[in-house]
Protein backbone atom coordinates (compact mmCIF):
# COMPACT_ATOMS: atom_id res chain seq x y z
CA UNK A 1 0.00 0.00 0.00
CA UNK A 2 1.28 3.24 -0.98
CA UNK A 3 1.62 6.45 1.13
CA UNK A 4 -1.62 7.65 -0.68
CA UNK A 5 -3.96 4.45 -0.25
CA UNK A 6 -3.17 5.12 3.73
CA UNK A 7 -3.89 8.49 3.39
CA UNK A 8 -7.52 7.37 1.54
CA UNK A 9 -8.23 3.84 3.84
CA UNK A 10 -6.96 4.79 7.27
CA UNK A 11 -9.00 8.82 7.25
CA UNK A 12 -10.57 9.60 4.64
CA UNK A 13 -13.34 7.15 4.12
CA UNK A 14 -16.66 8.15 4.82
CA UNK A 15 -18.24 6.82 7.80
CA UNK A 16 -20.99 4.20 8.06
CA UNK A 17 -23.86 5.11 10.17
CA UNK A 18 -24.37 2.92 13.52
CA UNK A 19 -27.76 2.10 14.40
CA UNK A 20 -29.33 2.01 18.08
CA UNK A 21 -31.71 -0.54 19.08
CA UNK A 22 -33.86 1.11 21.26
CA UNK A 23 -31.45 2.43 23.30
CA UNK A 24 -32.32 5.00 25.82
CA UNK A 25 -30.20 7.87 26.91
CA UNK A 26 -28.97 8.04 30.57
CA UNK A 27 -29.62 11.08 32.28
CA UNK A 28 -26.41 12.36 33.96
CA UNK A 29 -24.80 9.35 34.31
CA UNK A 30 -21.03 8.01 34.06
CA UNK A 31 -19.58 7.34 30.36
CA UNK A 32 -19.21 3.77 30.17
CA UNK A 33 -16.13 2.19 29.20
CA UNK A 34 -17.42 0.90 25.89
CA UNK A 35 -18.73 4.65 25.13
CA UNK A 36 -15.07 5.67 25.66
CA UNK A 37 -14.24 2.87 23.24
CA UNK A 38 -16.47 3.69 20.37
CA UNK A 39 -14.89 6.94 20.02
CA UNK A 40 -12.32 6.37 17.51
CA UNK A 41 -8.72 7.04 18.42
CA UNK A 42 -7.12 9.34 15.51
CA UNK A 43 -3.94 7.72 13.59
CA UNK A 44 -1.96 10.33 12.03
CA UNK A 45 -1.83 9.18 8.30
CA UNK A 46 1.44 8.05 6.90
CA UNK A 47 2.06 10.24 4.69
CA UNK A 48 2.96 12.57 7.72
CA UNK A 49 6.14 10.15 8.50
CA UNK A 50 8.22 12.12 5.67
CA UNK A 51 8.31 15.20 7.29
CA UNK A 52 10.82 16.41 4.69
CA UNK A 53 7.52 16.54 2.31
CA UNK A 54 5.09 17.95 5.04
CA UNK A 55 6.91 19.52 7.40
CA UNK A 56 4.85 21.33 10.57
CA UNK A 57 5.45 24.76 10.47
CA UNK A 58 6.23 26.25 14.22
CA UNK A 59 3.93 28.58 14.70
CA UNK A 60 -0.19 28.20 13.42
CA UNK A 61 -2.84 30.88 14.47
CA UNK A 62 -5.80 30.97 12.87
CA UNK A 63 -6.49 34.25 14.54
CA UNK A 64 -3.86 35.91 11.94
CA UNK A 65 -2.79 33.15 9.16
CA UNK A 66 -4.38 34.34 5.30
CA UNK A 67 -5.79 31.01 4.87
CA UNK A 68 -7.99 30.19 8.17
CA UNK A 69 -8.74 34.00 9.89
CA UNK A 70 -11.43 34.14 6.96
CA UNK A 71 -13.61 30.98 8.88
CA UNK A 72 -11.96 32.04 12.59
CA UNK A 73 -15.90 32.35 14.74
CA UNK A 74 -16.23 35.63 16.64
CA UNK A 75 -14.49 35.25 20.32
CA UNK A 76 -16.35 38.32 22.03
CA UNK A 77 -18.81 36.38 23.53
CA UNK A 78 -18.91 34.66 26.90
CA UNK A 79 -20.75 31.71 27.66
CA UNK A 80 -23.63 31.49 29.75
CA UNK A 81 -24.52 28.57 32.33
CA UNK A 82 -22.56 25.43 32.51
CA UNK A 83 -22.66 25.41 28.91
CA UNK A 84 -18.21 25.76 28.24
CA UNK A 85 -18.41 22.12 26.91
CA UNK A 86 -21.30 23.03 24.10
CA UNK A 87 -19.66 26.68 23.29
CA UNK A 88 -15.78 24.92 22.61
CA UNK A 89 -17.66 21.76 20.28
CA UNK A 90 -20.45 23.64 18.75
CA UNK A 91 -19.80 27.52 18.75
CA UNK A 92 -15.62 26.93 18.12
CA UNK A 93 -14.67 23.20 16.97
CA UNK A 94 -17.50 22.56 14.56
CA UNK A 95 -18.52 25.92 13.45
CA UNK A 96 -15.04 26.17 12.15
CA UNK A 97 -14.84 22.98 10.37
CA UNK A 98 -18.07 24.15 8.14
CA UNK A 99 -17.41 27.42 7.44
CA UNK A 100 -13.92 26.28 6.14
CA UNK A 101 -15.33 23.05 4.44
CA UNK A 102 -18.15 25.69 3.14
CA UNK A 103 -16.13 28.48 2.46
CA UNK A 104 -18.07 30.42 4.53
CA UNK A 105 -16.75 33.59 6.11
CA UNK A 106 -17.08 35.31 9.51
CA UNK A 107 -17.91 38.48 7.26
CA UNK A 108 -20.88 37.08 6.04
CA UNK A 109 -21.80 35.20 8.96
CA UNK A 110 -22.26 37.58 11.23
CA UNK A 111 -20.68 39.19 14.62
CA UNK A 112 -21.51 36.16 16.47
CA UNK A 113 -20.34 32.02 15.61
CA UNK A 114 -22.90 31.31 12.76
CA UNK A 115 -23.69 27.97 15.06
CA UNK A 116 -24.60 28.45 18.28
CA UNK A 117 -24.05 26.20 21.35
CA UNK A 118 -27.17 26.88 22.88
CA UNK A 119 -29.24 24.59 20.65
CA UNK A 120 -27.28 21.49 21.92
CA UNK A 121 -26.84 22.83 25.47
CA UNK A 122 -31.01 22.83 25.67
CA UNK A 123 -31.44 19.61 25.17
CA UNK A 124 -29.11 18.50 27.69
CA UNK A 125 -29.34 21.63 30.37
CA UNK A 126 -31.96 20.05 32.36
CA UNK A 127 -34.34 22.56 32.16
CA UNK A 128 -31.85 25.01 33.61
CA UNK A 129 -29.62 26.92 31.78
CA UNK A 130 -27.40 27.32 35.15
CA UNK A 131 -27.39 24.18 36.31
CA UNK A 132 -25.73 21.97 33.40
CA UNK A 133 -27.58 18.64 33.60
CA UNK A 134 -25.50 17.11 31.04
CA UNK A 135 -24.59 20.24 29.27
CA UNK A 136 -20.52 20.00 30.38
CA UNK A 137 -19.85 17.21 28.40
CA UNK A 138 -18.97 17.82 25.00
CA UNK A 139 -19.10 14.50 23.95
CA UNK A 140 -23.21 14.74 24.80
CA UNK A 141 -22.69 17.74 22.21
CA UNK A 142 -21.03 16.19 19.04
CA UNK A 143 -23.06 12.78 19.67
CA UNK A 144 -26.27 15.57 18.92
CA UNK A 145 -24.18 16.88 15.86
CA UNK A 146 -23.99 13.67 14.38
CA UNK A 147 -27.33 12.59 14.65
CA UNK A 148 -29.38 16.19 13.81
CA UNK A 149 -27.23 18.89 12.54
CA UNK A 150 -26.78 22.37 13.83
CA UNK A 151 -29.43 25.18 12.64
CA UNK A 152 -27.46 28.39 12.29
CA UNK A 153 -28.13 30.83 14.97
CA UNK A 154 -30.26 33.28 13.15
CA UNK A 155 -32.78 29.93 12.18
CA UNK A 156 -32.29 29.35 15.61
CA UNK A 157 -33.67 32.12 17.01
CA UNK A 158 -30.25 34.03 18.45
CA UNK A 159 -27.24 33.21 19.18
CA UNK A 160 -26.93 33.83 23.29
CA UNK A 161 -29.39 31.95 25.57
CA UNK A 162 -30.60 35.44 27.07
CA UNK A 163 -33.72 35.74 28.67
CA UNK A 164 -35.98 35.27 25.66
CA UNK A 165 -34.39 32.03 24.37
CA UNK A 166 -33.61 30.29 27.30
CA UNK A 167 -34.17 26.54 27.52
CA UNK A 168 -35.65 26.89 23.98
CA UNK A 169 -36.19 24.23 21.53
CA UNK A 170 -36.85 25.09 17.56
CA UNK A 171 -39.62 25.20 15.89
CA UNK A 172 -40.00 24.99 12.04
CA UNK A 173 -39.17 21.84 9.68
CA UNK A 174 -37.56 23.87 7.03
CA UNK A 175 -35.00 24.71 9.94
CA UNK A 176 -34.15 21.24 11.19
CA UNK A 177 -33.46 20.07 7.38
CA UNK A 178 -31.13 22.76 6.50
CA UNK A 179 -29.44 21.83 10.45
CA UNK A 180 -29.30 18.38 8.26
CA UNK A 181 -27.37 18.99 5.74
CA UNK A 182 -24.20 19.85 7.98
CA UNK A 183 -24.63 16.78 9.94
CA UNK A 184 -21.30 15.75 11.96
CA UNK A 185 -19.78 12.92 10.43
CA UNK A 186 -17.24 11.43 13.20
CA UNK A 187 -15.44 13.12 16.12
CA UNK A 188 -12.17 11.44 17.26
CA UNK A 189 -9.80 11.26 20.76
CA UNK A 190 -6.24 11.64 21.10
CA UNK A 191 -4.92 11.27 24.46
CA UNK A 192 -2.35 13.70 25.45
CA UNK A 193 0.05 11.71 27.41
CA UNK A 194 0.27 9.24 24.49
CA UNK A 195 3.62 9.12 22.07
CA UNK A 196 3.46 11.40 19.45
CA UNK A 197 0.24 13.48 21.24
CA UNK A 198 1.47 16.96 20.50
CA UNK A 199 2.57 15.87 16.58
CA UNK A 200 -0.85 14.83 16.16
CA UNK A 201 -3.04 17.56 17.52
CA UNK A 202 -0.62 20.24 15.52
CA UNK A 203 -1.16 18.07 12.47
CA UNK A 204 -5.10 18.53 12.89
CA UNK A 205 -4.50 22.72 14.17
CA UNK A 206 -2.22 22.89 10.33
CA UNK A 207 -4.14 21.41 8.06
CA UNK A 208 -6.82 18.80 9.85
CA UNK A 209 -4.28 15.94 8.81
CA UNK A 210 -6.08 16.09 5.17
CA UNK A 211 -4.28 19.25 3.26
CA UNK A 212 -6.76 21.44 4.27
CA UNK A 213 -5.62 24.98 4.19
CA UNK A 214 -7.77 26.24 7.38
CA UNK A 215 -6.58 23.32 9.48
CA UNK A 216 -8.61 23.01 12.27
CA UNK A 217 -9.95 23.51 16.01
CA UNK A 218 -9.54 20.62 18.67
CA UNK A 219 -11.46 20.87 22.25
CA UNK A 220 -10.03 19.83 25.56
CA UNK A 221 -11.47 19.74 29.17
CA UNK A 222 -9.52 19.93 32.60
CA UNK A 223 -9.18 21.31 35.74
CA UNK A 224 -9.86 25.16 35.61
CA UNK A 225 -10.89 26.63 38.91
CA UNK A 226 -8.31 29.31 39.48
CA UNK A 227 -6.07 28.49 37.33
CA UNK A 228 -3.29 30.54 37.47
CA UNK A 229 -1.82 32.65 34.89
CA UNK A 230 0.68 35.46 33.98
CA UNK A 231 1.60 37.62 31.60
CA UNK A 232 4.86 36.79 29.30
CA UNK A 233 5.81 38.87 26.20
CA UNK A 234 2.53 40.40 26.03
CA UNK A 235 0.66 36.72 26.37
CA UNK A 236 -1.48 35.51 29.17
CA UNK A 237 -0.21 32.10 29.66
CA UNK A 238 -1.68 29.36 32.33
CA UNK A 239 1.33 28.61 34.66
CA UNK A 240 -0.35 25.75 35.65
CA UNK A 241 -4.58 24.50 35.46
CA UNK A 242 -6.94 24.49 38.58
CA UNK A 243 -7.29 22.43 41.75
CA UNK A 244 -11.03 21.13 40.87
CA UNK A 245 -13.66 22.50 38.93
CA UNK A 246 -14.09 21.64 34.89
CA UNK A 247 -13.88 24.01 32.26
CA UNK A 248 -13.62 23.21 28.23
CA UNK A 249 -11.70 25.20 25.99
CA UNK A 250 -10.32 24.89 22.50
CA UNK A 251 -7.15 25.14 20.93
CA UNK A 252 -6.95 27.16 17.76
CA UNK A 253 -3.31 27.15 17.00
CA UNK A 254 0.02 27.00 19.14
CA UNK A 255 3.75 28.67 18.97
CA UNK A 256 6.99 25.91 18.96
CA UNK A 257 9.38 28.52 20.50
CA UNK A 258 6.92 30.12 23.16
CA UNK A 259 7.10 28.67 27.07
CA UNK A 260 8.97 25.10 25.00
CA UNK A 261 5.86 25.27 22.98
CA UNK A 262 2.73 26.07 24.16
CA UNK A 263 -1.33 25.78 22.43
CA UNK A 264 -3.51 29.17 21.88
CA UNK A 265 -6.47 28.65 23.49
CA UNK A 266 -9.63 30.05 23.69
CA UNK A 267 -11.60 30.11 27.09
CA UNK A 268 -15.37 30.87 26.17
CA UNK A 269 -14.85 33.68 28.75
CA UNK A 270 -15.24 36.66 26.03
CA UNK A 271 -12.15 37.82 27.11
CA UNK A 272 -9.32 37.18 24.70
CA UNK A 273 -6.61 34.61 23.83
CA UNK A 274 -4.33 32.31 26.46
CA UNK A 275 -1.20 30.34 26.09
CA UNK A 276 -1.20 27.02 27.66
CA UNK A 277 2.35 24.90 27.59
CA UNK A 278 1.98 21.92 25.90
CA UNK A 279 3.24 20.27 29.57
CA UNK A 280 0.52 21.62 31.19
CA UNK A 281 -1.66 18.66 29.22
CA UNK A 282 0.98 15.74 29.39
CA UNK A 283 -0.09 15.04 33.11
CA UNK A 284 -3.60 12.93 34.22
CA UNK A 285 -3.08 15.31 37.20
CA UNK A 286 -3.86 18.16 35.50
CA UNK A 287 -7.15 16.85 34.36
CA UNK A 288 -10.42 17.15 35.08
CA UNK A 289 -10.96 14.07 37.10
CA UNK A 290 -14.70 12.96 36.43
CA UNK A 291 -16.30 9.81 35.87
CA UNK A 292 -16.64 10.52 32.55
CA UNK A 293 -13.27 9.97 32.01
CA UNK A 294 -12.98 13.02 29.02
CA UNK A 295 -9.80 13.05 29.68
CA UNK A 296 -8.93 14.05 25.99
CA UNK A 297 -8.32 16.16 23.06
CA UNK A 298 -10.79 15.59 20.63
CA UNK A 299 -11.85 16.88 17.32
CA UNK A 300 -14.78 16.47 14.83
CA UNK A 301 -15.37 16.19 10.83
CA UNK A 302 -18.26 17.42 9.02
CA UNK A 303 -20.47 15.15 6.19
CA UNK A 304 -18.99 16.51 3.32
CA UNK A 305 -21.66 17.68 0.43
CA UNK A 306 -24.38 15.76 2.63
CA UNK A 307 -28.19 15.87 1.40
CA UNK A 308 -31.10 14.05 3.38
CA UNK A 309 -32.99 11.33 1.36
CA UNK A 310 -35.40 10.73 3.18
CA UNK A 311 -36.88 12.51 6.56
CA UNK A 312 -39.94 12.98 8.73
CA UNK A 313 -41.54 16.32 9.33
CA UNK A 314 -43.34 16.15 12.80
CA UNK A 315 -46.08 18.16 14.09
CA UNK A 316 -46.30 17.75 18.27
CA UNK A 317 -47.66 18.94 21.19
CA UNK A 318 -46.39 17.89 25.03
CA UNK A 319 -46.50 19.73 27.92
CA UNK A 320 -43.33 17.98 29.60
CA UNK A 321 -40.65 17.23 27.20
CA UNK A 322 -38.56 15.58 30.08
CA UNK A 323 -40.91 12.96 29.91
CA UNK A 324 -41.07 11.75 26.12
CA UNK A 325 -38.06 10.26 23.59
CA UNK A 326 -38.24 10.20 20.24
CA UNK A 327 -37.15 7.46 17.89
CA UNK A 328 -37.59 6.68 14.11
CA UNK A 329 -37.39 2.67 12.58
CA UNK A 330 -38.16 0.91 9.26
CA UNK A 331 -39.56 -2.40 8.59
CA UNK A 332 -39.12 -4.39 5.01
CA UNK A 333 -42.50 -4.55 4.28
CA UNK A 334 -45.53 -2.07 3.33
CA UNK A 335 -47.70 -1.67 6.05
CA UNK A 336 -45.15 -3.48 8.95
CA UNK A 337 -47.23 -3.38 12.05
CA UNK A 338 -43.80 -2.41 13.84
CA UNK A 339 -40.23 -1.65 13.06
CA UNK A 340 -37.05 -4.10 12.47
CA UNK A 341 -34.82 -1.71 12.51
CA UNK A 342 -34.73 1.37 15.26
CA UNK A 343 -32.66 4.66 16.40
CA UNK A 344 -32.68 7.26 18.31
CA UNK A 345 -31.32 10.92 18.10
CA UNK A 346 -28.53 11.08 20.75
CA UNK A 347 -29.25 13.83 23.58
CA UNK A 348 -32.18 15.19 21.18
CA UNK A 349 -35.50 14.98 22.27
CA UNK A 350 -34.52 12.15 24.45
CA UNK A 351 -36.09 12.55 28.40
CA UNK A 352 -34.77 16.05 28.28
CA UNK A 353 -34.65 19.67 28.74
CA UNK A 354 -36.55 19.63 31.68
CA UNK A 355 -39.90 19.37 32.49
CA UNK A 356 -40.97 22.28 30.42
CA UNK A 357 -43.49 23.03 26.98
CA UNK A 358 -41.71 21.76 24.16
CA UNK A 359 -40.71 24.98 23.16
CA UNK A 360 -39.43 26.17 26.24
CA UNK A 361 -39.78 27.46 29.27
CA UNK A 362 -43.15 30.34 29.15
CA UNK A 363 -43.30 29.08 25.31
CA UNK A 364 -45.52 27.16 22.97
CA UNK A 365 -46.10 22.90 23.95
CA UNK A 366 -46.52 22.59 20.28
CA UNK A 367 -43.62 21.98 18.05
CA UNK A 368 -42.50 21.08 14.41
CA UNK A 369 -39.18 19.30 13.55
CA UNK A 370 -37.61 17.17 11.69
CA UNK A 371 -35.65 14.06 12.04
CA UNK A 372 -33.45 12.70 9.51
CA UNK A 373 -34.02 9.14 8.41
CA UNK A 374 -31.50 7.96 5.94
CA UNK A 375 -29.34 6.42 7.95
CA UNK A 376 -32.42 3.80 8.33
CA UNK A 377 -31.83 3.11 4.17
CA UNK A 378 -28.58 0.83 5.07
CA UNK A 379 -31.11 -1.63 6.15
CA UNK A 380 -33.81 -1.29 3.37
CA UNK A 381 -34.25 -3.71 0.74
CA UNK A 382 -37.58 -3.57 -0.79
CA UNK A 383 -39.43 -0.96 -2.59
CA UNK A 384 -41.89 0.30 -0.26
CA UNK A 385 -40.36 0.21 3.62
CA UNK A 386 -42.60 1.26 6.32
CA UNK A 387 -41.38 4.16 8.44
CA UNK A 388 -42.27 4.38 12.10
CA UNK A 389 -42.03 7.73 14.54
CA UNK A 390 -41.49 5.77 17.44
CA UNK A 391 -42.33 7.81 21.14
CA UNK A 392 -41.70 6.75 24.30
CA UNK A 393 -43.53 8.38 27.40
CA UNK A 394 -43.33 8.23 30.92
CA UNK A 395 -46.25 10.58 31.44
CA UNK A 396 -47.40 14.12 30.89
CA UNK A 397 -49.45 14.53 28.08
CA UNK A 398 -49.69 15.31 24.60
CA UNK A 399 -51.14 14.16 21.03
CA UNK A 400 -48.77 13.96 17.63
CA UNK A 401 -50.80 16.16 15.80
CA UNK A 402 -49.34 15.38 11.85
CA UNK A 403 -46.72 13.36 10.57
CA UNK A 404 -45.57 13.04 6.57
CA UNK A 405 -42.58 11.30 5.37
CA UNK A 406 -40.68 13.36 2.93
CA UNK A 407 -38.59 11.78 0.01
CA UNK A 408 -36.17 13.14 -1.79
CA UNK A 409 -34.57 11.02 -4.00
CA UNK A 410 -35.79 12.42 -7.14
CA UNK A 411 -34.96 16.07 -6.42
CA UNK A 412 -37.62 17.66 -5.28
CA UNK A 413 -39.52 16.49 -1.78
CA UNK A 414 -42.10 13.77 -2.39
CA UNK A 415 -44.27 13.96 0.61
CA UNK A 416 -46.50 11.37 2.45
CA UNK A 417 -49.07 12.43 4.71
CA UNK A 418 -50.59 10.02 7.19
CA UNK A 419 -54.14 9.90 7.52
CA UNK A 420 -53.73 9.68 11.29
CA UNK A 421 -54.02 13.37 12.96
CA UNK A 422 -54.07 13.80 17.04
CA UNK A 423 -52.89 10.81 18.01
CA UNK A 424 -52.65 10.98 21.54
CA UNK A 425 -49.29 10.01 23.07
CA UNK A 426 -49.58 7.17 25.53
CA UNK A 427 -47.68 6.24 28.57
CA UNK A 428 -45.23 3.61 27.65
CA UNK A 429 -45.15 3.46 23.86
CA UNK A 430 -47.19 5.05 20.65
CA UNK A 431 -46.03 3.79 17.33
CA UNK A 432 -47.26 5.90 13.80
CA UNK A 433 -46.35 4.90 10.61
CA UNK A 434 -46.20 5.59 6.85
CA UNK A 435 -45.20 3.24 4.18
CA UNK A 436 -43.08 4.38 1.25
CA UNK A 437 -44.88 5.36 -1.64
CA UNK A 438 -44.36 3.48 -5.15
CA UNK A 439 -41.47 5.84 -5.80
CA UNK A 440 -37.81 5.76 -6.26
CA UNK A 441 -35.83 6.08 -3.57
CA UNK A 442 -32.16 7.42 -3.43
CA UNK A 443 -30.34 4.82 -2.26
CA UNK A 444 -27.88 4.85 0.96
CA UNK A 445 -26.52 1.84 0.06
CA UNK A 446 -23.41 2.23 2.20
CA UNK A 447 -20.99 -0.11 0.03
CA UNK A 448 -22.35 2.04 -2.76
CA UNK A 449 -21.77 5.29 -0.95
CA UNK A 450 -18.95 4.94 1.17
CA UNK A 451 -15.05 4.78 0.83
CA UNK A 452 -14.23 1.17 1.31
CA UNK A 453 -11.59 -1.54 1.12
CA UNK A 454 -14.19 -4.50 -0.39
CA UNK A 455 -16.31 -2.14 -3.12
CA UNK A 456 -16.04 1.00 -3.87
CA UNK A 457 -15.01 4.15 -5.98
CA UNK A 458 -11.31 3.85 -5.95
CA UNK A 459 -8.72 6.55 -6.76
CA UNK A 460 -4.82 5.86 -6.90
CA UNK A 461 -2.43 8.29 -7.38
CA UNK A 462 0.09 8.05 -10.04
CA UNK A 463 3.30 10.78 -8.71
CA UNK A 464 5.86 9.57 -11.50
CA UNK A 465 3.26 10.59 -13.88
CA UNK A 466 0.91 13.32 -12.10
CA UNK A 467 -2.06 10.89 -13.18
CA UNK A 468 -5.14 10.01 -11.04
CA UNK A 469 -6.34 7.25 -11.66
CA UNK A 470 -10.09 5.65 -10.66
CA UNK A 471 -11.68 2.35 -10.85
CA UNK A 472 -15.86 1.80 -10.52
CA UNK A 473 -17.52 -0.73 -9.55
CA UNK A 474 -19.52 -3.32 -11.98
CA UNK A 475 -18.84 -3.59 -15.37
CA UNK A 476 -15.49 -2.31 -16.30
CA UNK A 477 -15.99 -1.66 -20.01
CA UNK A 478 -19.30 1.09 -19.27
CA UNK A 479 -18.60 4.90 -19.38
CA UNK A 480 -18.47 6.96 -16.80
CA UNK A 481 -18.17 10.64 -15.64
CA UNK A 482 -16.17 11.64 -12.78
CA UNK A 483 -16.68 15.11 -11.09
CA UNK A 484 -13.98 16.40 -9.13
CA UNK A 485 -14.34 18.93 -6.47
CA UNK A 486 -12.38 20.76 -3.48
CA UNK A 487 -13.59 19.83 0.16
CA UNK A 488 -15.41 23.18 -0.20
CA UNK A 489 -17.60 21.67 -2.73
CA UNK A 490 -15.77 23.80 -5.38
CA UNK A 491 -15.90 22.02 -9.12
CA UNK A 492 -12.42 21.48 -10.29
CA UNK A 493 -12.91 19.22 -13.36
CA UNK A 494 -15.19 16.29 -14.81
CA UNK A 495 -13.79 13.42 -16.30
CA UNK A 496 -14.81 11.04 -19.11
CA UNK A 497 -14.38 7.47 -19.48
CA UNK A 498 -14.47 3.68 -18.86
CA UNK A 499 -15.18 2.21 -15.33
CA UNK A 500 -11.71 0.11 -15.50
CA UNK A 501 -9.74 3.53 -16.43
CA UNK A 502 -10.88 6.87 -16.19
CA UNK A 503 -7.73 9.00 -15.53
CA UNK A 504 -7.32 12.51 -14.31
CA UNK A 505 -4.25 13.98 -15.90
CA UNK A 506 -2.44 16.57 -13.77
CA UNK A 507 -0.06 17.86 -16.15
CA UNK A 508 -1.95 20.29 -17.55
CA UNK A 509 -3.71 21.46 -14.95
CA UNK A 510 -1.27 24.08 -12.32
CA UNK A 511 -4.48 24.89 -10.69
CA UNK A 512 -4.31 21.81 -8.66
CA UNK A 513 -2.16 21.70 -5.78
CA UNK A 514 -1.54 19.55 -2.89
CA UNK A 515 -4.28 18.88 -0.74
CA UNK A 516 -7.65 16.50 -0.58
CA UNK A 517 -10.31 16.12 -3.33
CA UNK A 518 -13.69 14.38 -3.59
CA UNK A 519 -14.27 12.62 -6.83
CA UNK A 520 -17.93 11.58 -7.28
CA UNK A 521 -19.58 9.09 -9.84
CA UNK A 522 -23.76 9.20 -10.54
CA UNK A 523 -24.02 5.41 -11.33
CA UNK A 524 -27.30 5.01 -12.48
CA UNK A 525 -30.84 6.66 -11.42
CA UNK A 526 -29.96 5.38 -7.75
CA UNK A 527 -26.17 5.06 -6.90
CA UNK A 528 -23.46 7.54 -6.45
CA UNK A 529 -19.97 6.43 -5.25
CA UNK A 530 -17.85 8.91 -3.76
CA UNK A 531 -14.32 8.65 -2.76
CA UNK A 532 -12.09 11.28 -1.24
CA UNK A 533 -8.26 11.08 -2.05
CA UNK A 534 -5.21 13.01 -1.73
CA UNK A 535 -2.44 14.63 -4.03
CA UNK A 536 1.06 15.25 -3.15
Amino acid sequence: MNCFEAVSLLLCCFCIPSLSQSVIRPQFGSMSDAKIASIPDFVLPQIYGDRNAHPLPGVVNHESDAASKPYMPPTNWSIDGWSCANASAVSFTYDYAVQSLLGITTASSGSVPLYTYNYTYHFLDNGDQATGGDGWMYVEAFDILKATGCPTSTDFGGFDGGIDQTNAWMSGYDKYYKAMKVRLDQYYKIDPNAAGADEMIKQIVYDFADGSPAGSFLTFQANAEAMPTTTINGRKTFTSLGGGGGHALTICGYDDSFQGGSWLVQSGWGDGDYWCPYTLLHGKSAWYDNPLNNAFVMFCRVKINYSPKVTFKIGLTHNQRNKICLMTGVANAPNAASPTTTMDYAGAFNFSGGSLPLCGSGKSSTIEIGLDLTDLLSTVTVSQPTFFLKIISKGGTGQVNSLALENYGGGAAQEATSTQTNVPIVTGTTLMAITMPPTRIAADDPKANHSSRESSLVASYDSRLKTVRFRVPGNPGRAVQLHIADLRGNSIATITGNAACASWDLRRRSIVGRGAYIATVNDGPARTYTTKFYIE
